[in-house]
Parts: C-alpha cells; sequence; structure tokens
C-alpha cells in the first residue's frame, strides 16, 4: 500500500513539473536586419513586428516575445540579450554581409553549447548564423525566381504527427518566391514540410528540423541496430521557406501556426 501511494505521489510529482515547467515562459527573440527594400505599407512595423504579432496572438500567456534588428546596439544579438533568450528568430535577406562574425559565433555557440532554439526563416538560409549554426552554405542548388505575378506556393504536411505539423494542413500560398531543390544543408532530422511550385513545377524541402550540438556522438555510423542512434544535439533548429518581404506572408493564419509551433518545439515544449 505504501509502495502505491509512493508511486502516486511520484506520477503527481511529475505532472505538477511538466506543469510549472510549461507555464515558464519562452523567451523568444525576434531579429530581421531592419530591410529597407520591405514596403512599409505592407509591413509597418518590419517583418519582425508582423511575425511577433503572430505568436502574441497564439501565445501571449506563455511567450515572451521581443524584436531586435541589425541597426540595434551590437546588432540586436548581445550576450546579455541572447543568454536570457530561449528561441531566436531569424529574418535576413539583403544585409546579410554587415552581420559580425563574431555575432555569428555568438548565436552559434548559444544554439550548440547552451541549447538555445533557432528558427531561420526565407532567405535567412544564406545569413552567416544559418549557416554557422548548421555548418553548410545554404546554397540554393535547385535555384531560385521572383515571377510577376506572384506566383503561387502549394505546401504539402509531410510528418503530420511531428509537433510542428500540429493543427496544420496542407495549404496554398497565392503569391511568394519560388526557390528550387536540391538545397545545400545537413540531412534533416525531419522533413515537415514541402513546397511545389507549379508555374515551373520545382519541388522544395520547405520546413526541416535539426538538432546540434553538444549530445550527437560525431563517431557513429550506421550503429548496432536495435534503434541506437548518433544520440540528439542540446540546440534545436527550424527552417520555413516562406515569408518574401513583398508578399503579406506573416499575416498568414496558417504560417503564424506553423512558426508558433515551431517555437514550442524549438524552446522543448512539444
Amino acid at each position: 500500500m505504501f509502495s502505491q501511494i509512493q508511486t502516486y505521489a511520484g506520477i503527481i510529482n511529475a505532472i505538477i513539473i511538466r506543469r510549472v515547467e510549461f507555464m515558464s515562459k519562452i523567451r523568444v527573440l525576434v531579429w530581421d536586419e531592419n530591410p529597407p527594400h520591405a514596403p512599409k505599407t505592407l509591413y509597418p512595423h518590419s517583418l519582425n513586428g508582423a511575425i511577433a504579432e503572430g505568436l502574441l496572438a497564439l501565445g501571449a500567456d506563455h511567450l515572451e516575445v521581443k524584436t531586435v534588428n541589425l541597426d540595434d546596439p551590437e546588432q540586436g544579438c548581445s550576450e546579455e540579450a541572447l543568454n536570457n533568450t530561449d528561441v531566436l528568430i531569424w529574418w535576413g535577406h539583403a544585409r546579410h554581409g554587415e552581420v559580425k562574425d563574431e555575432v555569428a559565433q555568438r548565436v552559434k555557440n548559444r544554439v550548440h553549447a547552451h541549447g538555445m532554439g533557432f528558427i531561420s526563416l526565407h532567405s535567412g538560409h544564406y545569413s552567416k548564423t544559418f549557416k554557422a549554426v548548421l555548418n553548410c552554405s545554404g546554397d540554393l542548388k535547385g535555384g531560385w525566381r521572383e515571377h510577376e505575378p506572384p506566383e503561387q506556393e502549394q505546401i504539402r504536411v509531410c510528418a503530420p504527427q511531428h509537433p510542428i505539423a500540429q493543427g496544420i494542413d496542407d495549404f496554398t500560398l497565392d503569391g511568394e518566391e519560388m526557390y528550387g531543390a536540391p538545397f545545400d544543408t545537413p540531412p534533416p532530422l525531419t522533413v515537415v514540410f514541402q513546397s511545389y511550385f507549379p508555374l515551373g513545377g520545382e519541388y522544395f524541402p520547405s520546413g526541416m528540423c535539426w538538432t546540434v550540438g553538444k549530445g550527437i556522438d560525431p563517431n557513429f555510423t550506421s550503429g548496432p541496430g536495435k534503434g541506437a542512434n548518433q544520440g540528439y544535439g542540446v540546440g534545436r533548429v527550424f527552417y520555413f521557406r516562406p515569408g518574401h518581404e513583398t508578399m503579406p506572408t506573416y499575416f498568414d493564419d496558417r504560417v503564424r501556426k506553423v512558426i508558433y509551433n515551431a517555437v514550442l518545439w524549438c524552446g522543448k515544449k512539444s
């Protein structure tokens, strides 16, 4: 009887701990390059403002969201700022070269050594931070196209059981920029979404996950079977393709839901 009570007490304690963990707010830092080419009529508070607005609309009670940009002191990514960030969201395009190398390394260290989540959006695949975190070129080896009128992007859910796909069905964006595969990144842990561009027939892995940093055995090959694997890194990374600055993509409810889900996953709450 006493052992049963201990067991029940342990279960209840575990539930309480889990609830407390989830109740602690995820601290999200939304970064953009303060892009001068993004139309203010479309994004009056820049892209990071629209992304932050979407996150707060879905999770104001459990997210703490701040916005910074390239022109802020220390380019918005001081040691103090990153030390107080659970998930960093990065949007960049025309000003990648202005990001200091030490900022990219600071972000990489925070992800690889301390487990900060990292979400790269759209053309952030060419950012110094994305390339540092994943140790890749981020090249679009299938090319890209900005068409007039804007072309359609059809997004397929490839991993419907994944936390980032929860509440998301296949959907279509009426106007976006095309990216074509192959995409030069490490093999992903999961391809959550894939895009198809009917104008030219291109496909692109538009939502991918990785884990990086401490916890992965660098000497692991195919292993002994029986479910053994290389381990999972302390830092969670997600890349999501849609988000061209001349399109209202970050006001789309489905896109906002994907980014919100990604924050929960990268912040280790799902």
